[in-house]
Parts: structure tokens; C-alpha cells; sequence
């Protein structure tokens, strides 16, 4: 308008010129208005250019808003945590998905450092990992880092967290802020904790699963051949009393029918190992303490392994009283008991002492066997309670290799102890600390 305006006012001054100047004034006034008519001519292109120019500002201005627009929805339909924050980490801008996490408003946590909400013990971890971001701002090819973090939201339970950081980099690649993508992930590692331990707990049942079927094996290879020499002795001296005994003395069937009793004892206590052995595998082996005198229990069970040794060795028993009384598993008592008695028994050359004592101290009975046998070797000793493991040098002794293994299972089973002191050619001693049950009443 106001160039119009200015257009029409030159045309009015032209008109008056024409008419009261001279002929060279007007000459040189008309050229000096043509050279403004050209330049408001030009002046009319170029406003008409602005006009185009700001056409598409404006639209380039729209287009900017919308995208904006755009880019706020994206940022606010995140699932997950987003955050921008400086170099230093401070908050600039979060998302709804942000303040859900972290269980706080939005206008809260703009200008506040992302780290106060990091676990006490990790936020140095994580000072150290952010000052590492900074410190590698030149670097170009840095774009995303990633790692794991835990996170305390406000009045809920601490969480762990997938962070994902990547740069935030100017025109001319100067690292000038951070993006930050936060996933809660503690229900996946619960899931996959849980997924682990079931994985474990597999690998543990079938492991156990090939060691029992392992155990089984050797239980009934072992067994067969430990039952067929007390059965060939039955077999022989049946059939020798069958044939004989008429033609026999009194002395000479005894020694034949001992040598039944004894094979039948031997099987027994083999039949007894095997049961306990199953009833350990299985689980099935119970502790069931009930009120008892020690020393007569002792004595009792000596007498029975003096008579199946048909006094080939010399017992010497000692207690500290007449009577002592406890309150332990009668029948794991006498599996602990048998064992090692036998085993001195077995191990030691006829002729020579056997020792056995049994003490109370702090309300644990304390067991000792000392043999003078042929003793373990160092490198058995740590073997000593494992199914079917028998000294290197038992030579032709027969044995399962069970009867420590039960003692062992016992002994735990009474929340007890057993201590091994041996010397090879001098002898073996064990001592048993067995701590009595509660609620004794007798």
C-alpha cells in the first residue's frame, strides 16, 4: 500500500513538472523520475520475494511445530523411561513412562541430577561411569553405552535397570547432552533367577539321578560278590554236617556251625549296610532319639561282637560312670558303633588289644575306638566316608566299603562329629562327639 501510495504521489509530481518547468528541466526532472519509477519497480520485486520468503517461514514455521508436536507424542508414548539430560546429567526432560518409574512428577525431577535416584552403593560406581561418558567426548565414534543399575523410585521397593545412554552431539560433533532409555527389567531377572535355579536344581537331579543309578550298580555288583563267600561257607559246612557230623566229634560240628553263625551274622550286617545305604538315598533314613544308658548299651553290643570274633581279641572297655544317660537314635548308635568296632576288629592282627571308651562332656557323649591294625594310608583318609572307597592297602580283607559311609550318614544325622587319626602299621583311631537331643525325659 505504501508503495502504491508513493507511486501515485511521483505521478502527481511528474504531471506538475511537465507543466511549469522548462524543456531541459523537464528533461532531467522526467529522467530523474524514471530512474525512481524503476527502482520502486524493483523495490516491488524484491517485497514481492519477501513476501514469498515469509510464506515459507511461516510454513517451514508450521511444519516445525508439528513435527515438534510429533516428537513430544513419540517422547510421551515411550514405554519405557526417557530422559535428556546435560553432560553433567541433569534432568532437562522426562517422559510419563520417567515419572512412573521413579514414582515422582515430572516437574520434580526437570533440574534435578539423574544419579540421586541410583542405589547408595552403586552411585559412585555410577559418578565414575558418567564422568568416563564426558571424558570421551571426542572420541566420535562413541554413540551408545549400555549397563545395568539399581534404582530407588520414591516409596516403592528398589529396582534393577537396563540403562541405554547414547549422545546427544551439535553440528560440529561436540557432545552437548545425554539421551537416556531406562528399562525396569527386575521381573525378568527374577524370571530368568528363577529359570536358573530350576536349570540348577535339573543338572543337580540328574547328576543325583546318574550317581544313584552309578551307586546302584556298584551296590549290587559289589553285594553279589560279597555274599557269595559266607554262602559258599554255609553251603560247605551244611553239606559237611549233612555227610559227617555222625562220624564227627561235638568239637568238630561246633566249629563248622560257628562258621554258619558267623557267615549269617556277616550277611546280616551286609543286608543292614545295604537298608540304611537306600534309606539314606532315598531320604528315607530317619532320626528318632529316644532316652538310653550309654554304658550298658556299649557293654551289650560288645558282648554280641566279642562272641562273632569268638574272642580272638582282647576288649578293654572303659566309662567314666556306671551309668550314663542320653537321649540318641538307639539304631544309628548302633550302626556308628558296629562299624568301627568291627573294623578294629577286622583291621588288627588276633592276639591284640582293642580299645573302646565312651565319656560325657557339655552334654555330648564322646566315643574312641584305637585298634593296633594295619591303619590308612594319608592319601585314603580323605575317601574314607565315601560308598564303597576301601583303603589301597586292605589287600584280600573282605569288605563292601559301606560301613564308614553309614557311620558318616549317621553321625551327621546326630548333628555330631568324627575325628581320624591313623598311622600306617601302628593303628587307627577314631572318635565320635555325638551332642544329646532336647527334652530328655526318663
Amino acid at each position: 500500500m505504501q508503495i502504491h501510495n508513493m507511486r501515485q504521489r511521483v505521478a502527481l509530481l511528474q504531471r506538475q513538472s511537465e507543466q511549469q518547468k522548462a524543456q531541459e528541466d523537464i528533461e532531467l526532472v522526467t529522467a530523474v523520475f524514471r530512474e525512481v519509477h524503476l527502482a520502486l519497480e524493483e523495490l516491488q520485486l524484491v517485497n514481492e520475494d519477501l513476501k514469498q520468503q515469509n510464506e515459507e517461514l511461516s510454513n517451514a514455521q508450521q511444519a516445525l511445530v508439528a513435527q515438534r508436536q510429533r516428537y513430544q507424542e513419540l517422547f510421551e508414548e515411550v514405554p519405557d523411561a526417557y530422559f535428556v539430560t546435560d553432560i553433567k546429567g541433569v534432568i532437562q526432560e522426562a517422559n510419563s513412562a520417567a515419572t512412573t518409574l521413579l514414582n515422582i512428577s515430572k516437574s520434580f525431577l526437570l533440574g534435578r541430577l539423574l544419579e540421586i535416584f541410583v542405589l547408595e552403593k552403586e552411585i559412585i560406581t555410577f559418578h565414575l561411569k558418567l564422568n568416563h561418558l564426558r571424558d570421551r567426548t571426542e572420541t566420535p565414534e562413541w554413540k551408545i553405552q549400555e549397563w545395568e543399575v539399581n534404582l530407588r523410585p520414591r516409596d516403592k521397593t528398589p529396582i534393577i535397570a537396563a540403562v541405554k545412554v547414547v549422545a546427544i552431539r551439535n553440528q560440529q560433533g561436540k557432545l552437548v547432552g545425554l539421551r537416556w532409555l531406562v528399562r525396569d527389567i527386575s521381573e525378568s531377572k527374577r524370571t530368568q533367577a528363577k529359570l536358573q535355579w530350576a536349570e540348577d536344581a535339573m543338572r543337580q537331579a540328574l547328576a543325583k539321578e546318574r550317581q544313584f543309578s552309578e551307586l546302584k550298580s556298584r551296590l549290587l555288583t559289589t553285594t553279589s560278590h560279597e555274599f557269595r563267600n559266607p554262602l559258599a561257607t554255609i553251603h560247605s559246612s551244611a553239606e559237611l554236617l549233612e555227610h559227617y557230623r555222625h562220624l564227627w566229634s561235638d568239637e568238630r560240628q561246633n566249629i563248622h556251625l560257628r562258621r554258619i553263625q558267623t557267615s549269617v551274622m556277616h550277611i546280616t550286617q551286609l543286608l543292614d549296610d545295604v537298608l540304611v545305604l537306600n534309606q539314606d538315598e532315598t531320604g528315607k533314613l530317619e532320626f528318632n532319639p529316644t532316652p538310653l544308658n550309654l554304658v550298658e548299651f556299649c557293654r551289650d553290643l560288645l558282648e554280641e561282637l566279642q562272641q562273632s570274633d569268638r574272642s580272638q581279641h582282647a576288649i578293654a572297655f572303659s566309662s567314666e560312670y556306671q551309668c550314663t544317660l542320653a537321649n540318641l537314635d538307639a539304631k544309628l548308635l548302633r550302626q556308628i558303633l558296629s562299624n568301627l568296632f568291627s573294623n578294629c576288629l577286622k583291621y588288627s592282627p588276633i592276639g591284640s588289644i582293642v580299645k573302646f571308651s565312651v565319656t560325657t562332656v557339655n552334654d555330648q557323649a564322646i566315643f574312641q575306638t584305637q585298634d593296633s591294625g594295619i591303619g590308612i594310608p594319608a592319601s585314603d583318609i580323605e575317601h574314607i566316608f565315601e560308598p564303597f572307597h576301601r583303603a589301597s592297602n586292605v589287600g584280600n580283607i573282605p569288605g563292601m566299603g559301606l560301613g564308614m559311609s553309614i557311620v558318616k550318614q549317621a553321625v551327621d544325622l546326630h548333628g555330631g562329629e568324627i575325628i581320624v587319626e591313623s598311622a600306617i602299621g601302628v593303628g587307627t583311631a577314631f572318635t565320635v562327639i555325638l551332642p544329646f537331643s532336647i527334652n530328655l525325659h526318663l
